[in-house]
This record gives structure tokens, C-alpha cells and sequence, in this order.
């Protein structure tokens, strides 16, 4: 939607966090005269032109404007937008309309997708980009929201979460698909529609990447083809093999060659050269770049030893996938590893699964989702050593009282925080303060 559009309807923003304040100021920089309303729960005063209602959102309240502009953790399955007859748009929407024609050249837009990895990703592609001597900008779910990014660069590199890629808003250049796994189902629904509203992305791009390893990307490929398709993960191009990226039969880079731990960050780092290979940019300055890369906070990030016990805080990990993946990167038999957050009802099977060959030394569960997760890891005969702590503090607690020397304490908690916390930041940060309560 033009923003000449706006200019004479009655125009709402659902939702006040960090894309609902960038819209808001967007639109009162290029509609400084057109008032503006904001359907929050929170309390806040007016604004010179902007008006806040806190009521409950229902249809007839969302019937009262023209447009209404909304952000990215509201749902579009709830009853309030399906019973709804205005006009509701996305942030990425108005960017996308406004934006790229504001300046001469238009930037390429990167935007990378996927269940786990797309912060990592993001970053590596950023300073990959800037290496080959690009002007970069990350934004999205990660960096600036696309709505406060200036176009005039020569890149835009876009997190996209699943909520943001639902509406189809986002047109890029070049997609990137990671993997995809069951999260999110009390947004999406199910486990289908989100698949299917990941996948959206790559059906408006003009290029796409997509993992030819991942089983869920093949099924989405088989239901929902693409006019064409760039693998990485493959043979063919850049793929990892015994903790080494290859570019086909050529070594470029193994997990002890950069600072970043995990046989999944390579993973990462195939599909990220896989862009620059279809930009036509060299790797090789990339590549130097990328090997000085520190990993980003609460993400596999190492906080030291204390009473020789090694503690790590990976709070990003809001997905059993994700958790396993940190878990690869400690010897099992040593780590003590801390699970659980908020429920969304993800399938914790598979993890039992996956971790009985070679358990963790015990398991921590905590949170909204923690009793769960942990009746559901200890249904194997006693193979997993797990307990249940009602929070994540109490949780900590029994760690640091059961760990020893050579140790690992790993917080990769598998669920996302908001049961407990601000965000998965807060939760990192309160973990690290906690750990060294205990731990010297």
C-alpha cells in the first residue's frame, strides 16, 4: 500500500514493541498530519498524534479503521482478523510499496528463513557481505525493523521470522530456507500451516536456496514447487562433510578453523556462501572475514569457566532441534544441560529420541513446559537422568550443586521465555548473574 493511500483513511498500529514504535514513526515522518491510533494493552500517553487505545481488540473495534498495520507476533488465525472486514497490513508490506524506489539503486534483499540458524546466519552474511566490499544492513527479526531501514545501501539482509513471512509481504531478491521443524503452533495453528507459511517466502522470491538435506523443505518443494531452486547442503555446491564446509571437492573451512561451535554453524555457513556465490562475489575475502567472527550473545556463548566448570549460554534456542544442536557441541557424559520455557506444544519425542544413545550427564527441565519435558524424558527406563524445577532460578540452582570440575553447564532451554522472562536476552542475562551467585 502507497503511503498516498494512507493519507486520508483512518489508520490503526496493532501492536507496540519494537516494529510498532519503528511503523509509528515512520508514519508520523511521512504522514506528519494524518493522525494515528495504537491498539496496545500496555498504558501509555498520547503522543502528539497519536492516540492509544488499550481495550481488548475484537473485530468491531479493528472494523472502526480504514487500515490497520499489524505487527508480527499477532496472529492473523485469531478470531479478531477472520472475522474482520478492514484492511490489515504488515509493516514489511508498506516497506516493500514505499521504499525500494525511493532511491536510485535499488539494494539486493537477502532474506533468510528457517526453524534455527537465522540470527547466525544473518550476521555471517552481514559481515561476509561488507568484506566483499558491499554496504550492508541487517534488519528484521534481527537488527533494524525493515520498516526504519534506509534503502539506499547496496544490501539489506532480513531475518525472517514465520510470522513475518505469513503474509507473503516480503519480496526478496534471494530467500533462503535453512530448515524447517515444528515451532510456533500456537500461532500458526499447526505444524502444516506453518510449514506453509514459511515456505510463502520463497514463493515470492525472485531467487531461492533451500537445504537438500532437510526432509521438510523436500516435502514443501514436492507440495508447493518453485520455478527453480539453488541447493546448498549439496555436492554440487557448498555441503559439509566430516566437520568440514566443502565447496565441491575443495576444503574451505573446518569447526576448529573460526570461533563459532557446531557442525550445524557450518551448515549455516554453506548456505551463506551459497549467496554469494549467486551474487557473484568471491568467497575467499569472505571467508578470512568470517573465520574473526566472535559468536553473538546467548548463542553457544561461552561465559567462562567457574570452579573449573564451563558454562554456556545458549538462550536462544527456543526449539528441541536447536537444543540437540548445542547439546552435539559438548561431550554428553560431562554436561549438565538446562531445558524448558514457555509452552507451545512442540513434540519432545524426538529429543528423547535422539539424546538415548548418549545422554546428557542430567537434565534440568524448568518453565511453563519443564513437567512435560521431563515425564516425557524420563518414560525411558531410567536411561536419562532428568528433574523437574518449577523455574528457571531454582533450576540453576541444582545445577551448579550437582556439576564438578570438567564439567559443562549448558542453559539451551529448547522453548521460548516469555513464560518467565522479557525475552530470551533477559533470560541469558539472569542465567549468567546466577551462575556466578554459585559458581567462582
Amino acid at each position: 500500500m502507497k503511503l498516498a493511500d494512507l493519507a486520508h483513511k483512518k489508520v490503526a498500529i496493532w501492536g507496540y514493541g519494537v516494529e510498532g514504535r519503528a511503523t509509528v514513526a515512520y508514519l508520523r515522518q511521512h504522514l506528519p498530519e494524518r493522525p494515528l491510533t495504537v491498539l496496545c494493552p500496555e498504558q501509555h500517553a498520547d503522543q502528539d498524534g497519536v492516540t492509544f487505545n488499550h481495550q481488548a481488540v475484537n473485530a468491531a473495534l479493528l472494523d472502526d479503521f480504514d487500515v490497520v498495520i499489524k505487527s508480527p507476533g499477532i496472529s492473523p488465525y485469531q478470531a479478531a482478523v477472520q472475522d474482520s472486514q478492514t484492511n490489515i497490513i504488515s509493516a514489511s508490506a508498506l516497506w516493500f510499496s514505499n521504499e525500494l524506489n525511493r532511491t536510485d539503486k535499488a539494494p539486493t534483499v537477502i532474506a533468510i528463513t528457517g526453524t534455527k540458524g537465522k540470527s547466525t546466519a544473518c550476521y555471517l552474511l552481514h559481515e561476509a557481505l561488507q568484506a566483499c566490499g558491499l554496504d550492508s544492513l541487517i534488519a528484521g527479526n534481527f537488527g533494524t525493523p525493515l520498516i526504519a531501514c534506509d534503502a539506499n545501501c547496496d544490501a539489506i539482509v532480513v531475518e525472517t521470522s514465520s510470522y513475518q513471512a505469513q503474509d507473503g509481504a516480503i519480496k526478496a531478491d534471494i530467500a533462503v530456507m535453512l530448515n524447517l521443524y515444528s515451532e510456533h503452533l500456537d500461532w500458526h495453528g499447526s505444524d502444516k500451516q506453518y510449514q506453509q507459511d514459511k515456505w510463502r517466502l520463497l514463493q515470492t522470491a525472485h531467487e531461492t536456496i533451500v537445504n537438500a538435506e532437510d526432509e521438510n523443505s523436500q516435502q514443501q518443494l514436492q507440495e508447493n514447487p518453485l520455478s527453480s531452486v539453488i541447493w546448498f547442503n549439496h555436492l554440487s555446491g557448498f555441503y559439509v562433510l566430516n566437520d568440514v564446509l566443502m565447496h565441491q571437492d575443495k576444503a574451505l573451512l573446518s569447526t576448529a578453523g573460526w570461533q563459532l561451535s557446531g557442525v550445524h554453524n557450518l551448515h549455516n555457513l554453506a548456505a551463506v556462501m551459497t549467496v554469494l556465490k549467486v551474487m557473484g562475489l568471491d568467497v575467499k575475502p569472505a571467508l578470512n572475514a568470517i573465520k574473526k567472527c566472535p559468536p553473538l550473545p546467548h548463542r553457544l556463548q561461552s561465559l567462562g569457566t567457574f570452579d573449573g566448570v564451563r558454562v554456556i549460554n545458549d538462550s536462544i534456542a527456543s526449539t528441541p532441534h536447536a537444543s540437540w544442536a548445542a547439546l552435539q557441541t559438548c561431550p554428553a557424559e560431562r554436561t549438565v544441560l538446562l531445558l524448558g520455557g514457555y509452552e507451545r506444544g512442540v513434540d519432545w519425542l524426538w529429543f528423547a529420541k535422539k539424546i538415548m544413545a548418549n545422554p546428557p550427564k542430567k537434565i534440568i527441565c524448568s518453565g511453563a513446559n519443564g513437567q512435560r519435558i521431563s515425564q516425557i524424558l524420563l518414560q525411558h527406563d531410567g536411561i536419562i537422568d532428568c528433574e523437574y524445577m518449577p523455574t528457571l532460578a531454582q533450576a540453576v540452582t541444582k545445577a551448579c550443586s550437582v556439576v564438578q570440575a570438567g564439567d559443562y553447564l549448558l542453559l539451551s532451554p529448547g522453548a521460548p521465555s516469555f513464560d518467565a522472562f522479557d525475552n530470551y536476552q533477559h533470560r541469558g542475562q539472569q542465567f549468567s548473574q546466577w551462575v556466578q551467585q554459585f559458581l567462582k
